[in-house]
């Protein structure tokens, strides 16, 4: 398409600036297919000019090519990145464009080192090249599998082939459609650029249908703005606005708060929470302490008798907000931060009337090699969240798509409760009804859907991508064989 396009003596004698900026703009474009725009046709427009480009550059320019292809999809994608610095203006604003560009840039020298390795080989082989950049950030340095490109296809029909080769897998074919795009006649990528638009205006999934006497549970959605939420004078109000949202009418099975949505030590406030549920078991968030200085990001399970029936403690952790990455190094040159510790790793917790379910707290929704992981195939997801971070937008929205995401690709029903962003009952096709979101504030009762069979990649999880990758392999080294 861009050989028609664009002839490649005319990208050549444009200026080079010009070249830079329309890769960066490239990047950003195929940005906007994550949520909240969701529209992957950008995406493969985007994609396909900078995969052209790549192919184009000289074996010098490839690094490079490569990296402002990443830092515009990065700098578009995760621009939310700057909202945790916002909410302390004054002392941290600053400090907001810096971490995005040192996150974008960061982030992007996955693709421009991906992309050196390839030029000057089999062309189709720059797919593999970036999906080994994705798969490669999702687990180095702790990972950070936020945004994969597989993701702009969350909001259509064609997510639900996830079940199949997960969310790699979906990266993987989104980048062949972009290179499809990129190097086809016009009338074929115009066609594969139309489809996009289709499946993005189409249902997204079919109903999954609640069977009888499912059981109903509570979502606590308090809406605490971020600012506010550790404020002296406030938290207590905040508690007692959720002991009056859990106590309302009518009496249901489950009862779930937010992420430490519990400020007092859970010793005393177990059993004042249990006497307002009217029976019925409450998942709620706090901080636990180990000892003097050690802490704990908790998800509880309160009994109706007033006992904290299990605990499970956040094994996931933030780098820099939970903890300082390399802080013995950090130590030496006089920076130190108080931690959380990090748990013992995805496990599931058994709840009479629920079945066994799956604790997740925050950031771990997002690792597909994390949630469904555990020795016992749970019946149910449970993610509590503290989205007030994220602010509006675009923060949010990208969250929830990936816990639609983990849905679809395991065949489970999540329950997803925020402190502010979407607190809702995801179905395992990614589905939801009712649901509390952004400046909402109040309860929602939803039935709880039964999970589906156990779906190919949650019994085999890299098989269909390391079939697809080989299936490339022998199609790129064939195509120039052939050439």
């Amino acid at each position: 398409m861009f050989d028609t396009l664009i002839p490649s003596n005319l990208w050549h004698k444009a200026p080079r600036w010009t070249r830079l900026l329309m890769i960066f703009a490239a990047g950003g474009l195929a940005g906007l297919g994550q949520a909240p725009i969701d529209a992957p046709a950008l995406t493969l427009l985007g994609l396909g000019f900078g995969l052209w480009t790549i192919q184009k550059s000289s074996d010098t320019s490839s690094f490079s090519t490569g990296w402002l292809l990443g830092s515009g999809y990065f700098a578009v994608s995760l621009a939310w990145i700057m909202q945790p610095f916002l909410v302390d203006f004054p002392a941290t604003g600053w400090v907001a464009p810096f971490a995005l560009a040192a996150m974008a840039g960061g982030l992007a020298l996955f693709w421009g080192v991906t992309a050196a390795l390839v030029k000057g080989r089999a062309p189709l082989l720059i797919c593999l090249a970036l999906l080994a950049a994705e798969v490669i950030r999702s687990y180095v340095f702790t990972g950070f599998p936020w945004g994969l490109i597989g993701y702009v296809w969350i909001d259509t029909p064609l997510y639900q082939l996830a079940a199949v080769m997960g969310p790699y897998g979906m990266t993987l074919l989104t980048l062949v459609m972009a290179y499809v795009v990129a190097h086809a006649r016009l009338l074929y990528a115009v066609a594969l650029i139309a489809f996009a638009i289709v499946l993005q205006i189409l249902p997204n999934s079919a109903p999954v249908t609640t069977p009888d006497g499912a059981a109903i549970v509570r979502l606590i959605h308090p809406n605490v703005a971020q600012s506010d939420k550790w404020n002296s004078d406030k938290i207590e109000s905040i508690y007692q606005h959720h002991m009056a949202l859990t106590q309302a009418d009518p009496p249901v099975d489950l009862i779930v708060w937010s992420e430490t949505s519990v400020y007092l030590p859970i010793d005393v406030a177990k059993s004042e929470i249990a006497a307002v549920a009217q029976d019925a078991p409450v998942i709620v968030g706090y901080q636990s302490s180990r000892a003097k200085g050690l802490y704990f990001n908790t998800l509880g399970i309160i009994s109706p008798q007033g006992e904290l029936q299990a605990e499970y403690h956040k094994s996931r952790l933030v780098p820099f907000g939970e903890y300082l990455p390399l802080a013995r190094v950090a130590g030496w040159f006089g920076l130190q931060r108080v931690g959380f510790l990090s748990g013992d790793g995805p496990s599931t917790l058994k709840i009479d009337g629920i079945g066994q379910i799956q604790p997740l707290i925050c950031y771990e929704g997002i690792f597909p090699q994390f949630v469904g992981r555990s020795s016992v195939r749970p019946d149910l997801l449970v993610l509590i969240t503290n989205d007030a971070w994220f602010g509006a937008g675009q923060g949010p929205a990208q969250h929830f798509a990936q816990a639609r995401a983990r849905a679809i690709e395991l065949g489970l029903p999540m329950v997803r409760v925020a402190n502010r962003g979407v607190s809702t009952v995801i179905d395992p096709r990614g589905g939801y009804g009712a649901r509390l979101k952004g400046e909402d504030t109040g309860f929602v009762d939803v039935p709880l859907p039964a999970r589906l069979p156990t779906p190919f990649f949650a019994t085999y999880p890299w098989a269909a991508t390391i079939f697809m990758a080989l299936w490339l392999c022998v199609a790129a080294f064939w195509r120039r064989r052939r050439t």
